[in-house]
């Protein structure tokens, strides 16, 4: 399995570090020199350079990645969006890795943008510290006095130096140093500067946040936090994504390329690891054939409008992939699955399914009519050495039920 993590965070590098420690091939996207420096040591393929949406397109396609993962900055906005979109278009699986968001704390004044942040310090006074990085500078320059009122700490980068001497900014009010730093370190910079304002993000304790306002806090300075983007609240925490891929990698027999050495023959004897099967159908037997699916690699596509808690919880956790809306003929063509699985409860569908499919020559499993099958789903007996599969020659489904148990203690 192949995955693809966007983002120098410290959680990127960690996750890239853990991923690549159970085996599968990752690949991390930073977007500067200065973040592909401070992975060198933890990641063992990345890739830099800021990428436009047809960029990261072009990168999904040519590395053939099975997932991208979403490590930006939770306030990288564009470059979510430019990832989503460059996903959609090459069908790529995404998940978004968030940072848990702090509660609001009690003395903070949270803003909705910059720009309420900038209006607040333009009514006070005093000096203040933004910890904001150098991207959105620009706006605090119509702070009268802002060259002597404003002290910006950024990162250590020729360029985010450059910007905001640029800008007007004094070289002596300018810190360049890589975070996150601990309540001690933001105290002493804070009483140096004699601040009065701090103005933040909230970055997560894995940014530093709580530190930042414990120090400023302590010290009477007024913090105002500007709040995050709503687009970041749908995602994923570290622990949930490293959980995600332990089941559907590690405990499903880690990567496909494994799967399909140890375990994929399905009892028609045809390996379906990585091949796409269509269920069309999302009650309970459509469940129990997917659990099946998915133990040998498959890539399932389930088409239903109605669907039963572990398809949408699949779905949700982009293990299967899930179009809520009823079959139409022309969809099997569309999609051009390996075989497919009718099991809906509208047996016109059913047929007009297997009309389809036998027009395009793919299999296809019928569950409410045994007659139009052009292959049968079997019961499954697995052990770890071998891997049986029982039909009826008759139509007996409990009978077949009763001997696949049985077979499983032989095989044991």
């Amino acid at each position: 399995m192949k995955v693809l993590i966007f983002g120098g965070t410290t959680e990127g590098r960690k996750l890239s570090k853990a991923l690549s420690g159970v085996g599968i091939d990752v690949t991390l996207s930073v977007a500067t020199q200065y973040g592909q420096n401070i992975a060198a040591s933890e990641c063992a393929k990345i890739c830099s350079g800021r990428l436009d949406e047809d960029s990261m397109a072009n990168l999904l396609k040519q590395g053939t990645f099975d997932y991208v993962i979403d490590a930006t900055h939770p306030y990288a906005v564009f470059a979510t969006q430019n990832i989503q979109s460059a996903c959609r278009v090459t069908g790529t699986n995404y998940l978004r890795l968030n940072r848990p968001d702090d509660m609001a704390i009690p003395g903070v004044t949270y803003t909705s943008d910059i720009s309420a942040a900038v209006e607040i310090l333009n009514k006070g006074e005093g000096k203040a510290l933004l910890t904001i990085g150098s991207k959105e500078l620009e706006p605090f320059t119509h702070i009268p006095n802002y060259a002597d009122r404003i002290f910006i700490r950024i990162l250590p980068m020729p360029s985010s130096l450059e910007k905001a001497l640029e800008l007007g900014f004094r070289g002596s009010n300018i810190i360049c140093m890589q975070g996150p730093f601990d309540m001690e370190m933001n105290r002493a910079m804070l009483k140096m500067i004699g601040a009065k304002y701090l103005v933040t993000k909230d970055s997560g304790d894995v940014g530093g946040f709580e530190a930042k306002v414990s120090a400023a806090l302590g010290l009477g300075c007024e913090v105002i936090t500007i709040a995050r983007p709503f687009l970041q609240e749908d995602g994923y925490s570290f622990s949930e994504i490293l959980r995600f891929f332990n089941a559907t990698i590690v405990c499903a027999k880690a990567t496909k390329e494994e799967i399909s050495k140890k375990s994929t023959f399905f009892p028609l004897f045809v390996d379906i690891g990585g091949k796409r099967v269509l269920v069309i159908g999302g009650g309970e037997v459509a469940r129990r054939r997917i659990q099946v699916l998915l133990c040998f690699g498959a890539d399932v596509i389930v088409l239903s409008p109605k669907n039963v808690e572990y398809i949408e919880y699949a779905a949700s956790r982009t293990t299967i992939r899930l179009l809520k809306r009823s079959y139409k003929v022309g969809d099997i063509e569309d999609l051009n699955p390996f075989f497919v699985i009718a099991v809906t409860d509208d047996r016109q569908a059913n047929h007009d399914a297997m009309t389809e499919a036998s027009s395009l020559n793919i299999p296809i499993s019928v569950a409410d009519c045994r007659e139009e099958c052009t292959c049968y789903f079997p019961a499954i007996a697995e052990s770890r050495s071998y891997v049986a599969g029982l039909v009826s020659k008759n139509g007996n489904h409990s009978g077949v039920k009763r001997m696949a148990e049985k077979v499983r203690t032989c095989i044991q």
